[in-house]
């Protein structure tokens, strides 16, 4: 009898301590479609793209060319923010 209450209870307790550990994190991270173009640009700069030029928008992404590492790159940013080079 004993141990049909207490296996339950340890079930329980389980559940309990697994939901208590659990945080709901919300990103500030709004996408780049919601973002102008100084944003972008701002962006781009922190990742090391000084430069930047006919930048515009394609969609849901970001489109143009900066220079990166002594390079001139064209480059698409999407929705994610992923910049790729090309």
């Amino acid at each position: 009898m004993m141990r049909m209450i207490v296996i339950p209870c340890c079930v329980a307790l389980l559940a309990i301590s697994a939901c208590a550990g659990r945080e709901d994190v919300k990103s500030s991270y709004v996408g780049t479609a919601s973002m102008n173009e100084n944003q972008v640009t701002q962006l781009l700069n922190r990742q090391g793209y000084t430069d930047v030029t006919d930048l515009h928008e394609n969609g849901p992404d970001w489109i143009g060319s900066a220079n990166k590492d002594g390079q001139v790159v064209n480059f698409d940013i999407d929705k994610d923010g992923n910049i790729h080079t090309k």
